[in-house]
C-alpha cells in the first residue's frame, strides 16, 4: 500500500510532464516566429530612426554629397555608397593606376572628408578598409573601400 501510494503521484507527475512537453513542442514554432518578428521589428525601428535623422538632415546630406563630389580627385570614381545604422558609411570605389599616385589620391580623399566639418559631424573616423590592385586589359585599377561608423544623431 505504501509503495502504491508513492507510485501514483509519481505516475501523475510524469503524465503532467509529458503533457507539458507536448504543449512546448506545439508552441515552439510559434515562439520562434514571434522571436523573428521581434528581431525584424527592432531592425525596422533602427532603420526608421536613421531615416528620421536623414529626413531631418536632408539638406545637410545633400550638402555632404556635394562635398564628396567636390573633394573626389580626378581618376577616382565610386561604385557603391551606403549608409546603414549598423555598418555606418561605406563607400566603394576605384581609381586609375598612375605609378602610385592613385594611392595618394585615395589618401587625399580620406583626409579631405575628415577635414570637412559637415562630414566629421556625422562620421567618427573614415578609414581605408581595403585596397586591391587589378589589371583590366592594359589599365591598372585599384579598388578601395572606405568605412566609418556614424556618430549618434541628436533627437530631432
Amino acid at each position: 500500500g505504501v509503495a502504491l501510494a508513492g507510485f501514483i503521484p509519481i505516475t501523475l507527475r510524469r503524465q503532467q510532464l509529458q503533457q507539458l512537453k507536448a504543449k512546448i513542442q506545439v508552441l515552439e514554432p510559434k515562439k520562434q516566429a514571434i522571436d523573428q518578428l521581434q528581431q525584424r521589428l527592432q531592425q525596422l525601428r533602427a532603420e526608421e530612426a536613421v531615416f528620421r535623422g536623414l529626413r531631418h538632415e536632408r539638406g545637410l546630406w545633400s550638402k555632404r554629397l556635394n562635398t564628396l563630389s567636390n573633394v573626389t580627385p580626378d581618376g577616382v570614381w565610386f561604385t557603391k555608397w551606403s549608409l546603414d545604422p549598423k555598418e555606418g558609411l561605406v563607400i566603394q570605389g576605384s581609381a586609375i593606376g598612375h605609378a602610385g599616385a592613385e594611392m595618394v589620391s585615395v589618401g587625399r580623399l580620406v583626409q579631405d572628408l575628415k577635414a570637412d566639418p559637415d562630414f566629421s559631424s556625422v562620421i567618427k573616423d573614415i578609414q581605408i578598409e581595403s585596397i586591391k590592385r587589378i589589371q583590366e586589359k592594359e589599365i591598372e585599377v585599384i579598388q578601395f573601400t572606405l568605412t566609418s561608423s556614424l556618430r549618434e544623431a541628436p533627437a530631432p
